[in-house]
């Protein structure tokens, strides 16, 4: 009867403990996911060969902007935190290594102790002394002293890969953090990169500007010569002086946003130097070898945000397994060894004074359960989180390299068109001005071919910049081209 009865006990125990975790513990793994894309369009390139070519050491072949590049690489605080950040994620994925092995501790000690003589132990040590089978070497002392070596230790059995889940939670987790350093080493690359295209645009703006302020004071000085002669009048005069103004005062806002820029690239470089060698638009301005073979949508699988999206899903699945596991009972072993005396001389070493304990137990939550399954729905939840911030990463990163694939072929009809309007606009301002002076066309005529003639320049520099920013934003949307290791 008392046998079956502790069969009972037993089996309702591990209803209790089983049974709710069974029923109410799924794991909602994602299932509808879309299908992905495999490739922007019908082709069959070299991934490898374009993935070599998205390094940045390649990618980029002004050897001014790599400078630029390396120092913002080892200076800006952004970066190094991230490095720093990297380290935690190696910290805390080398404790969870050691989470699933023993907890192995030494002991040393001594205490001293009076017991008082209506006390338990103080009357137990007193008959204990009296007694005929206790020898004069095991007499307790008054006051007691204990002194105590050895070592001990206590072992979480992984029975239900807690442990397991947490080690791959935090494996996952140190690989986020690379690819985030990567992400961040992108970025800082690209911003580097973009500063210094808008510096060589600011640079050639103001170079045109002051061909075209020689080219007005000309036409200023032979319009008052014209009024003199009395060919002219004061207003063509005053309109040649306008024009030549303007040009003056965009050149001083044209200075102001270089120096503004300047100072935005000394920021990401993380110096105080304001002050850098540059190329020009001419010699930066070369098709990089990536858009001449073209980009397989394989790239796509190397950009670190991709990655880290992907790393973080492998870590929240791990966390829902490792929640789960809480329900379950856990077995605990535990023990210690060493010597153990009232008498320090005869601690060390001396077989009558050692002890020792080896011992199991099982532990399950009873009245904490409703947290611990509040904790396991909040991990199935960002789980579900991760899946969304992977699906949306990978959706997005098709769509921006879409995007910047059409702005190459729209940019480059563009750029053909203009370069072809400031060709035919120069054309007319050196004809506007003959004709001006022979008296076959007024100041007006010769103001709007000018002021035209200016502004598509201008333009066409605006022009120039985006193409070579939009070039920057196509290496940092295809990843960097950092190693997929």
């Amino acid at each position: 009867m008392k046998k079956s009865r502790i069969h009972l006990i037993i089996g309702l125990l591990s209803v209790f403990f089983f049974n709710p975790a069974c029923k109410t513990l799924e794991i909602n793994q994602p299932n509808d996911s879309r299908i992905l894309p495999t490739a922007f369009e019908q082709q069959e390139l070299d991934t490898a060969e374009v993935y070599t070519l998205l390094s940045w050491e390649r990618f980029f072949e002004d050897e001014k902007l790599k400078q630029l590049i390396t120092l913002a690489l080892a200076n800006n605080q952004d970066n190094l935190k991230t490095l720093q950040k990297i380290r935690l994620s190696q910290a805390n994925l080398r404790i969870s290594k050691v989470g699933w092995m023993p907890e192995v501790n030494a002991i040393a000690g001594g205490s001293i102790r009076k017991f008082g003589e209506f006390t338990m132990d103080g009357v137990g040590n007193f008959d204990t002394n009296l007694s005929d089978n206790t020898s004069e070497e095991q007499k307790i002392p008054d006051p007691y002293r204990d002194f105590i070596i050895g070592g001990s230790f206590s072992w979480e059995v992984d029975v239900w890969g807690k442990y397991k889940n947490l080690r791959k939670s935090a494996s996952a987790r140190y690989l986020a953090s690379q690819e985030m350093a990567h992400n961040v080493q992108t970025w800082l690359i690209s911003q580097v990169a973009v500063q210094y295209y808008l510096l060589l645009g600011l640079d050639e703006e103001i170079l045109i500007l002051q061909e075209n302020i020689k080219l007005q004071e000309l036409a200023f000085i032979l319009s008052k010569d014209l009024k003199e002669s009395g060919k002219s009048n004061q207003l063509a005069v005053d309109q040649f002086e306008a024009l030549l103004l303007n040009s003056k005062a965009l050149v001083h806002e044209k200075q102001r946003m270089r120096r503004s820029a300047e100072l935005q690239l000394t920021t990401l470089l993380g110096t105080y130097h304001t002050e850098f060698e540059r190329a020009t638009m001419d010699d930066a301005f070369i098709q990089s070898k990536i858009l001449k073979i073209g980009i397989p949508a394989e790239l796509l699988q190397f950009r670190p945000d991709i990655r880290m999206a992907e790393r973080e899903l492998i870590a929240a699945n791990a966390d829902v397994y490792a929640a789960r596991a809480a329900f379950f009972p856990s077995v605990n072993l535990f023990g210690m060894a060493g010597f153990n005396s009232f008498d320090f001389s005869k601690l060390f070493l001396n077989p009558a004074s050692m002890v020792y304990q080896l011992g199991a137990g099982l532990s399950a939550p009873i009245f904490n359960r409703n947290r611990i399954k509040m904790q396991f729905e909040v991990a199935n939840a960002s789980q579900r989180i991760a899946w969304y911030d992977y699906e949306q990463a990978v959706l997005k990163s098709y769509v921006e390299v879409l995007d910047l694939v059409n702005q190459f072929q729209t940019l480059d009809s563009q750029l053909e068109n203009k370069s072809n309007e400031v060709m035919v606009q120069r054309r007319s301002v050196d004809n506007s001005n003959t004709m001006f002076t022979v008296g076959y066309a007024n100041y007006l005529d010769v103001l709007n071919a000018q002021s035209r003639a200016l502004q598509a320049e201008i333009e066409l520099v605006e022009l120039k910049i985006q193409q070579l920013q939009t070039r920057v934003n196509l290496y940092r949307a295809l990843g960097g081209g950092w190693s997929p290791n």
